[in-house]
């Protein structure tokens, strides 16, 4: 069922990607993201179907393409600059902008784990497990943010389309479902390493996204120093200027009558080249008529011009010198020439009796004031606006390619509030984003991947430690157990299982090698009518009386350095060497007596009786058969002699 799910994921998972493309604009995310997914959906399917080398052809070149533009997210400015990768870019069919067609930097690492882990064939000795888990995380976060409101700030795209975003979830369930069986065989193994691994890489992500918070952050707070050094420029300005009007409308007061226009020009022109911006400056009469401008030129229009009849906006402001004697101002208005911009008015009257003679008018130009505040400025790859009432008085910089954030601040000019809002450009905003948080993720990533390996590869070799261990140590029992068998064969071979007495294939191979010490006594046992006790009692109780003079016999016989064995049903020999005639002949009777005195009983309540032959000999060599012979000859003589009896002979 796992791989029924599995190769339906896979089936499933480009077509879901596809839909991605409607509708169609121009080129973004999307024209990198699915051709990507297109080639690991084909090297999947090939793998599947175990066209092991077509696969690898398609998926190699993929995984270095992903990891391409992953690195553009990685390396310095100073070494490969953002102009460098969109003139790349620019080599491209359409209008290719580097911030909007450039993926997340989760998705770029979701597809290379995900093509990683096919060309790794899914095994758990190659990291699939850790591959997979880092996708899940992976997967995880970019749901949140494509799902999620765009952070405040960004620098970068964060999301991806839903459609592209369920394609690389399918294709992360088909692998994960195609390992399944080999997880939950081996989840004893892996899981440790795993958990490790995955904590690894959920510090490391929690870290890149702070540091790439308080980078946007730093990146605001640019675009807002930039912002509020314009509005502290202008303020500053438009003092200044306000205040050499004062000093200009100072002079007219002393001189106590209305200027000339030789006496105007000459004086205003001082001011008016000190100050660029100024459209004009102008000098009213009582009535509201302009009767002195200049620069005359492009002003034509208002000399002669009744203020106050005009059809303009600053009447308010007129009445302010021309009527109560005070300085006034007008907000942004549309000058009777063309333009925009605020006109203040000074009043003009005479130092000895205070009356007023007119008002002074100087004209600004916004457009002109702005730009001569923006040219001292060095970062030009921003947008600068000002505006109020809904109304657009001022832009400066690039139309288009801005960022979706923007810095703004109120800022007065004449009598209008206004908002000064400076918008920085994506260009900007990737020249100036630091590369360390991305830095941060990615080798988080590498780390969590080998220090998962390290364990796995640790336990797996601690498993075949064990493994060897086990099996070291079952040889070594079975190889024990062999050799207690083998010396239990070879006693066996060598003994009388009945009366645990040597055999006599062990009783010739001690006598050779204990022929040296002379002389040797040879005695031959054998019980009397034994016959009569396995006829009678039973071979079982014939074995029982085997067996206790066996134990009867040997003990003498050991005790003096020799061998007691058993040559064949009821016949036992016992070899003595360094024994003497005397010896012998004492350790043969005390055979003879031990079985008479063993409480055993032949039928008729008779004793059970040993006749004993002994041959003895002390020149060499030994000859085995003269000696067994001899000794023969003397249990006949001991048996024909009425038995129960013992009868030496020298083998000699």
């Amino acid at each position: 069922m796992p791989m029924v799910v599995s190769r339906l994921s896979l089936y499933l998972a480009f077509p879901v990607a596809l839909i991605a493309f409607w509708p169609a604009d121009g080129p973004d995310q999307r024209w990198l993201l699915i051709p990507l997914l297109g080639a690991l959906w084909l090297g999947q399917i090939f793998a599947l179907h175990q066209w092991i080398r077509a696969s690898r052809w398609l998926l190699i070149p993929t995984g270095l393409l992903t990891l391409t533009i992953l690195a553009s997210y990685l390396v310095a400015e100073t070494w490969l600059s953002a102009d460098i990768w969109q003139r790349w870019l620019d080599h491209l069919p359409g209008n290719w902008e580097l911030f909007r067609s450039r993926p997340p930097v989760l998705s770029l690492c979701m597809m290379f784990g995900l093509t990683l882990n096919v060309l790794l064939l899914s095994r758990l000795g190659l990291g699939s497990p850790i591959l997979l888990l880092l996708v899940a995380m992976g997967g995880v976060w970019l749901s949140y943010r494509s799902l999620a409101p765009p952070p405040e700030y960004a620098s970068s795209t964060t999301a991806v389309p839903l459609a592209i975003l369920a394609a690389l979830w399918l294709f992360w369930s088909a692998q994960c479902l195609a390992l399944l069986p080999t997880l939950h065989r081996y989840w004893r193994r892996i899981l440790p390493p795993l958990a490790v691994g995955g904590l690894i890489a959920l510090l490391a992500m929690i870290s890149w996204q702070e540091q790439r918070q308080t980078d946007n952050l730093r990146l605001y707070d640019l675009a807002a120093g930039e912002g509020n050094d314009i509005a502290t420029r202008m303020a500053s300005e438009t003092a200044s200027h306000f205040k050499a009007m004062r000093r200009f409308t100072s002079f007219w007061n002393m001189l106590g009558y209305i200027p000339s226009r030789s006496e105007w020009e000459q004086q205003a022109k001082l001011y008016h080249d000190d100050f660029g911006y100024f459209r004009n400056i102008a000098f009213i009469d009582l009535e509201g008529t302009v009767i002195r401008v200049y620069p005359l030129r492009g002003n034509q229009k208002v000399l002669g011009t009744n203020l106050y009849l005009a059809d303009s906006q600053d009447r308010a402001a007129l009445d302010h010198p021309l009527v109560y004697g005070i300085e006034g101002q007008t907000g942004i208005v549309d000058f009777i020439q063309g333009g925009r911009g605020v006109i203040s008015y000074l009043p003009v009257r005479d130092v000895v009796d205070g009356t007023l003679r007119g008002a002074v008018g100087m004209v600004v130009s916004v457009d002109k004031l702005l730009n001569s505040l923006l040219a001292q400025t060095s970062n030009q790859d921003r947008a600068v606006t000002l505006s109020g009432d809904r109304q657009l008085y001022f832009h400066y910089g690039p139309l288009g390619n801005l960022a979706d954030w923007q810095y703004q601040q109120p800022v007065t000019l004449g009598a209008d509030l206004l908002t000064l809002r400076v918008a920085p450009s994506l260009h900007w905003l990737q020249v100036q984003r630091s590369r360390l948080p991305e830095i941060t993720l990615a080798f988080g990533i590498l780390l969590a991947y080998l220090l998962h390996m390290v364990l796995y590869i640790y336990r797996r070799l601690a498993h075949q430690h064990r493994l060897a261990n086990r099996a070291n140590v079952s040889l070594r029992e079975e190889m024990k157990e062999r050799e207690r068998l083998q010396q239990e064969i070879e006693w066996i071979a060598r003994h009388d299982e009945l009366t645990q007495l040597p055999n006599r294939r062990e009783l010739l191979r001690w006598m050779d090698d204990h022929r040296d010490p002379l002389p040797l006594a040879l005695l031959i046992c054998d019980l009397d009518h034994f016959k009569s006790v396995n006829d009678h009692f039973g071979h079982l109780e014939g074995d029982r009386y085997l067996k206790t003079i066996a134990q009867r016999c040997r003990l003498p016989v050991e005790r003096a350095g020799g061998l007691f064995a058993r040559y064949g049903g009821e016949e036992f020999v016992a070899c003595l060497p360094n024994c003497d005639r005397q010896t012998a002949g004492e350790i043969a009777e005390a055979l003879r007596r031990a079985v008479a005195e063993s409480g055993l009983f032949l039928p008729g309540n008779v004793p059970v009786t040993l006749s004993i032959g002994v041959s003895i000999t002390d020149e060499p060599p030994i000859r085995r058969d003269r000696l067994f012979q001899a000794a023969d000859d003397s249990l006949y003589r001991a048996k024909q002699g009425g038995r129960n009896r013992v009868v030496l002979t020298d083998a000699s």
